[in-house]
């Protein structure tokens, strides 16, 4: 069997987490000391965040960026670049003013209405020094509808010094010009990200500097540069008013390429189709249409000519290119601060990457608005939980370029509230979606307290949790690693829903993912660009990883692009499963204009709730539990000749306790456990006992190539056996960052943060006990700690049984304990929310505090 322990080669970090270290030009000293702090955590690579930083290209940049590379080649580790001195990644290090050729260029309209009849009539056409005429048009206004206009005229050849003169018929009329402009409501001072000029005047600004400063280190100890959300930038609206075209109070993005490519596809409806951008003219098929146009063109010239040419630079020159965008919440198929096409905005990049920050990602709110930091606007569970992820893992699965490496940047500004517990939930969402690479958020040697963004992992040695924190970041490498060199499996695809919205309505296709989810049928996201070129044979989709998938899942929308239609009819023709999720089939929008429809027998309507149960029933699926399990996550890995099962609990409450029944042989299975590094055998067969605890993930491996002879310890149950009483223990306290110990008065079990007891304390509560053991020494043993708040390290006769971070809080203490008195040592370390009561901890909750318990130990049977 493949060795499943160790990580990296030779057991040394394998450079997959890479955390931002802030620099703020606080000195040599502090910054060696930062590295050697993130070197201690297990970690062989750091992210070097020039936001705080004061010189940024100057040189107190160099000097610091210096010390940052000198002690990363004495300790073999990697260093990236966040590569602009403001977030987001765009301001060009401050150099684009308002007059600058590079900064943005917007489409804009000018409407003015009127009733007619009028003769003799002007109206203005206003421009501003800058502004450029693109057309005007008039049409009839529908009082009930005034989003709609009809017998639209292009009269942009009756415009005269500064008028358009026309006379208006009877009616409801409205005159609309449309020009460019450098006034909006996006972010000032930011290049314009489809250009391709302002983008290569970015990267001589930033990363030419950089080239010719540390050239002979590119390669080898600098490994590359990641970008922060960059964005289309036409808007800067928040979570309840995305940007699209069609929204007549807003601007869009331009350029002259953009103009280019509509010209030559508007031939003929110039003036016309730029007015459908902003009100419904010509028709609803037709606008939307031109709206799927436009939106089309933007994120292509997006894909190509920021990440696309970026991340050629950096090949170029022997470097890597990774980062995100802004994904919140459906913007990543958005315009404003998204990048209207999450695949094509990072295509050019060599990983794909997300973000979870700002409580995005909360245990238990997974399908509906909860309240997000600051408790007034609210998150969409469902795309965070469900969509984010996926997104990752799907970009990495299809794109040969990525190597199957998925990247998220993780923790960032959740709050002191939290602690190890929440970070490795997180981190194991992540891992059974299949993302292996991580960005921590973050490290700073700013005084304590920094209030950026917390938490912070060491704190200058204020978190009491840090000394742990090198035990999360190796799981994260170990399982990292095991899901890294293979390719995953999956038994449906769920078409990309961006171009369905940027025409209309849409069942986003997260809500498909999660009914397929919480059935233990893993999927990927399939975008149009993807589906067309892939290769289709009888029964399955061929992906890029060597893939076959059975069943293609579209969601129901107004309307869907005649090339996708295409591909989805050469799917049912290739046998292969096409379903319509939550609603009818969308209608064919060609690119002409003209609606289409498919037949009847090409798709399967499915309504919701109903997804995964037509899946199962058409045999797309590879393990079923003996019961409804909707907290239960799955992911499939292969390599090589080793299958990897990851199953998650993601309750954070509810246990689970059933029987898998999956596909194909499962002689010699063995049961591994990622966090205590350990390889537990079961029974043979089909049928596999499955039990997990709350935060708790396990991983079937599966030896299915010939001569396969895995290893495993024989499986252990456990017998109930004595509970130590939660009286009569010894309990003392340490405050973070302190070295005296407080005495306790309690000598019960249960939460010191009451009220009447110590509300404010952070740090480390030490129980000590002895107890009898009336076994003898070779009897295999477990001791449970029950409810625990909330690292908890063990100790029995003084020698270590090992730390939790998350439950299940049970130990091995095989060998440790021994016939007749035993001494018992837990250390138990909250979070410094309790007395840091930051702002970003307001939305989470304060957790108790210590050991709740019961405390018991079984025997093993």
């Amino acid at each position: 069997m493949e060795e499943l322990s160790g990580i990296g080669m030779g057991g040394r970090p394998s450079g997959r987490i890479m955390p931002f270290l802030w620099l703020h030009g606080e000195g040599e000293a502090l910054i060696r000391e930062g590295m050697a702090r993130i070197f201690d955590s297990g970690i062989g690579a750091v992210c070097v965040e020039s936001r705080p930083h004061p010189d940024f290209l100057g040189d107190g940049w160099w000097r610091d960026l210096d010390v940052v590379l000198d002690e990363a080649k004495k300790r073999r580790m990697k260093v990236w670049v966040l590569d602009d001195a403001h977030f987001p990644t765009g301001s060009c290090n401050g150099l684009i003013t308002d007059d600058s050729p590079y900064g943005k260029v917007y489409l804009t309209h000018v409407r003015t209405d009127v009733a007619g009849p009028l003769t003799g009539n002007a109206f203005m056409v206003y421009l501003e020094p800058g502004e450029r005429l693109l057309g005007v048009v008039m049409g009839r206004l529908d009082r009930r509808h005034p989003d709609t206009l009809s017998d639209v005229r292009d009269i942009t050849e009756r415009v005269r010094a500064g008028k358009v003169y026309a006379d208006i018929p009877a009616g409801d009329w409205s005159v609309m010009v449309l020009k460019t402009t450098r006034r909006g409501s996006g972010r000032k001072n930011y290049i314009n990200t489809i250009d391709r000029d302002a983008v290569r005047f970015f990267i001589d600004t930033v990363y030419e500097p950089h080239y010719a400063h540390y050239s002979t280190e590119f390669g080898h100890v600098f490994a590359g540069f990641f970008s922060d959300e960059p964005e289309i930038g036409n808007g800067a609206a928040e979570h309840d008013h995305h940007l699209r075209a069609g929204q007549p109070d807003i601007v869009l993005p331009w350029c002259s390429e953009l103009e280019d490519a509509l010209r030559s596809q508007w031939k003929g409806r110039w003036a016309e189709s730029l007015a459908s951008l902003f009100a419904r003219v010509g028709g609803e098929a037709l606008s939307a249409r031109n709206r799927m146009d436009f939106t089309d063109a933007v994120s292509r010239l997006y894909g190509k000519n920021f990440c696309g040419q970026i991340g050629d630079w950096c090949r170029e020159h022997g470097v890597e290119y990774i980062g995100h965008v802004i994904e919140d919440d459906g913007r990543h198929a958005q315009l404003g601060l998204g990048t209207a096409h999450y695949f094509r905005a990072l295509w050019g990049q060599d990983m794909a990457g997300i973000d979870v920050v700002l409580q995005q990602l909360r245990p238990g709110l997974d399908d509906f608005r909860f309240h997000s930091v600051g408790g007034v606007n609210t998150y969409n569970g469902e795309f965070f939980h469900y969509g984010l992820a996926k997104l990752a893992s799907s970009l990495a699965k299809l794109d040969p370029g990525k190597k199957g490496r998925a990247m998220c940047e993780v923790f960032g500004a959740y709050g002191w509230a939290e602690g190890l517990k929440a970070m490795k939930w997180i981190l194991d969402h992540m891992l059974v979606n299949g993302v292996n690479h991580f960005v921590p958020h973050a490290f700073t040697m700013k005084s304590f307290p920094d209030p950026d963004c917390p938490p912070h992992f060491y704190a200058r040695g204020h978190n009491p949790q840090y000394p742990y924190f090198r035990l999360l970041m190796e799981y994260a490498d170990r399982v990292g690693s095991l899901i890294s060199g293979g390719a995953s499996r999956v038994s449906a695809a769920v078409l990309y829903t961006a171009e369905q919205e940027w025409a209309g309505n849409v069942i986003q296709f997260e809500k498909a993912v999660k009914e397929l989810a919480r059935g233990q049928i893993e999927s990927c996201v399939v975008p149009t660009d993807v589906l067309i070129k892939a290769p289709m044979k009888s029964g399955g989709l061929c992906l890029n990883d060597g893939d076959t998938v059975p069943a293609l899942v579209v969601c129901s929308s107004d309307w869907i692009g005649g090339e996708a239609a295409d591909a989805l009819m050469r799917a049912h023709e290739a046998g292969i499963h096409v379903y319509v999720f939550c609603g009818p089939a969308p209608k064919i929008l060609r690119a002409d204009g003209s609606v289409d429809v498919f037949p009847p027998q090409a798709l399967q309507v499915v309504e919701e709730g109903c997804l995964a149960g037509a899946l199962r029933k058409d045999g797309h699926f590879e393990i079923c539990p003996g019961k409804e399990e909707k907290w239960l996550r799955y992911y499939h890995y292969v390599r090589g000749k080793t299958d990897l099962m990851l199953f998650f609990n993601e309750s954070p409450s509810e246990g689970i306790d059933s029987v898998l029944t999956i596909s194909g042989s499962a002689e010699g299975a063995v049961w591994y456990d990622p966090w205590t590094d350990e390889s537990l055998s079961c029974p043979e067969g089909e049928t596999l006992k499955l039990t997990l605890s709350p935060y708790e993930m396990k991983i079937l491996v599966l030896e299915r190539g010939e001569g396969a002879a895995p290893q495993a310890l024989p499986a252990r149950e456990y017998a109930s056996g004595q509970t130590i009483s939660a009286e009569g223990w010894r309990i003392s306290l340490r405050e973070a960052g302190r070295q005296e110990e407080i005495l306790s008065g309690q000598k019960c079990l249960g939460d010191l943060g009451r009220q009447e007891l110590y509300p404010r304390f952070s740090g480390v509560i030490c129980y000590e006990k002895q107890f009898i053991w009336q076994h003898g020494q070779q009897a295999g043993a477990k001791l449970s700690l029950g409810e625990v708040y909330e690292t908890a390290q063990v100790f029995i006769n003084g020698k270590e049984a090992g730390v939790r971070l998350a439950p299940p809080y049970d130990f091995s203490v095989t060998g440790l304990i021994k016939p007749g008195c035993n001494h018992l040592k837990i250390m138990v370390t909250n979070t410094l929310v309790h007395r840091q009561r930051d702002l970003l901890s307001m939305t989470l909750p304060m957790e108790p505090s210590g050991l709740i318990g019961p405390v018991t130990i079984s025997l093993e049977e």
